[in-house]
């Protein structure tokens, strides 16, 4: 090609840009840019920095447009930037002079998000964008798949790390023990609460910097998932006395045997209990967290339990060895409601619970759905810890009236005030037991929905001596007829009650 071709195939080019800048720009949202995937090179981001005012944009996305270090200090140049919140800049060809150009930038001052990853920056250029001035509005960085830590940190930028930034990438890179140890020596981990260094080349010794850092104490959420981590680095992370905010932390595929992983449960544990812990620290929710055995195991030996009144640990994947180990530890005697519901526990639960001292003041206890039948009410019925229930959930479990008769006739559930059976295999048998004995003469709240209750259990509801107390009942979903419906609309008795539900 001469000159003349060469340069009027430039000008095609670049009115070739200009076209699709001037379309992207009006068919875009006003606040929004999308140029990902345009490949518009540094000479179309140079037209877009110095030709347009980009003052209305609050996100610009440059995604994959083969933009290098030229384009990105003439885009930092841009003196209408001012209210761009996010930048994305993944995929592109950008090394250190162009993260460093970013760090400078004056315009960006109102900068929230900015994405790097899939590029070629370093140490330098991201620790100084960790320490910009200019940058002071950054809450967010990603530099994932970039190439950190592939060589010694040269130079240490001065300065303090930017305390708006919380959450930082940087997964997939190539930082290794040694690099780390430089990162955590420059500060740059001092403000950050989520910090992604997943799929890199850290061993014991990154491990210990991590748990031996003061830095460390603002962490929330960690990942440490697919690195070299072995039992000793495990160990200094369980024993750290600088991760006390930790709420998250992932930490599979790595290369920690049975003392590590022991060490980590009970970590993960706890963090899982700071998140899952009432601000007072008297309510723990620990509903559908798959804890087994193990981890009841370790639950039990935790001292902050001595505080919970309330624990619930509905849905999850221990059995009755599980509840044993809690049980018998010296931390739950001032636990007062306990719901094991979803749990395949069985009958050998109620016998846990009948003999367990500590648990003795219990005073609301829900074993739905646990498969429990009636030995296992025997067995609660025969207790001599469990006196003081006022609250007691059999839902869903195969019970029959034998249960109930065994119900009726234990004095120990003369606090009863609640007594919730929906789904129980009741029948009038088993309802008129209830109804009859004396013990239940308290009780204000009866829920009998979807058992087998016909005729004669409702005209034994019915009579005025019989739950004199109580104030709520559900009785839907039974086989009731007319003559039964009439009664429950027309009955004195149901008509004073606060709740009817049939």
């Amino acid at each position: 090609m001469t000159t003349t071709e060469i340069q009027m195939d430039e000008k095609k080019k670049e009115l070739a840009i200009i076209k699709l800048l001037r379309r992207k720009i009006d068919e875009g949202k006003e606040s929004f840019l999308d140029l990902s995937y345009e490949r518009i090179g540094d000479e179309g981001l140079i037209l877009l920095a110095r030709t347009r005012d980009l003052s209305h944009l609050v996100k610009l996305d440059l995604t994959e447009n083969n933009l290098t270090d030229a384009g990105i200090r003439e885009l930092a140049q841009c003196a209408s930037l001012t209210n761009l919140t996010t930048l994305i800049l993944e995929s592109n060809k950008i090394r250190d002079p162009g993260a460093v150009a970013l760090a400078q930038a004056t315009s960006l001052s109102s900068l929230q998000n900015l994405i790097l990853a899939s590029n070629r920056v370093g140490d330098e250029g991201a620790l100084e964008i960790i320490k910009s001035t200019k940058l002071k509005s950054l809450r967010s960085l990603d530099m994932e798949f970039n190439i950190l830590g592939r060589k010694p940190i040269a130079k240490f930028p001065g300065g303090v790390a930017n305390p708006n930034l919380k959450l930082l990438n940087l997964r997939k890179n190539k930082i290794g023990d040694e690099a780390l140890a430089g990162w955590a020596q420059t500060g740059a981990f001092t403000h950050i609460q989520h910090l992604n260094l997943g799929w890199n080349r850290l061993g014991d010794a990154a491990a210990k910097v991590i748990a031996n850092s003061p830095a460390s104490g603002q962490i929330d959420k960690l990942f440490l998932d697919s690195n070299w981590i072995g039992d000793e680095g495990s160990l200094a992370l369980a024993k750290s006395k600088n991760l006390g905010n930790l709420r998250d932390l992932y930490l599979f595929d790595n290369d920690f045997g049975k003392t590590g992983e022991h060490a980590l449960m009970e970590l993960s544990l706890k963090t899982l209990t700071r998140k899952c812990l009432s601000p007072d620290g008297k309510i723990l929710n620990l509903n559908g967290r798959r804890l087994r055995n193990k981890e009841m195991v370790a639950l039990a030996g935790m001292e902050f339990l001595a505080k919970v009144e309330t624990l619930s640990l509905r849905n999850n994947n221990f059995d009755h060895r599980g509840v044993e180990a809690l049980a018998q530890s010296s931390h739950v005697k001032n636990i007062k409601m306990l719901n094991l519901m979803d749990n395949a526990v069985g009958n050998k639960v109620a016998v846990v619970l009948a003999d367990a001292k500590n648990l003795s003041g219990l005073t609301s206890l829900n074993l739905e759905k646990t498969k429990i039948k009636w030995p296992g009410v025997l067995a609660l019925a025969r207790s001599e810890r469990l006196t003081g229930l006022r609250e007691l959930n059999l839902g869903q479990n195969e019970l029959g009236d034998k249960a109930m008769q065994i119900l009726a006739r234990s004095k120990n559930f003369s606090a009863l005030e609640r007594l919730r059976l929906w789904s129980a295999d009741v029948g009038d048998a088993g309802l008129i037991a209830l109804t009859q004995s004396s013990n239940f003469s308290g009780l204000k709240e009866l829920r009998i929905s979807s058992n087998c209750i016909a005729s004669n259990g409702v005209i034994a509801l019915s009579h005025p001596d019989q739950l004199p107390a109580l104030e709520i009942l559900d009785i839907r979903n039974n086989p009731l007829n007319d003559n039964d419906l009439f009664l429950l609309t027309q009955d004195k008795k149901f008509k004073s009650l606060q709740e009817l539900r049939f």
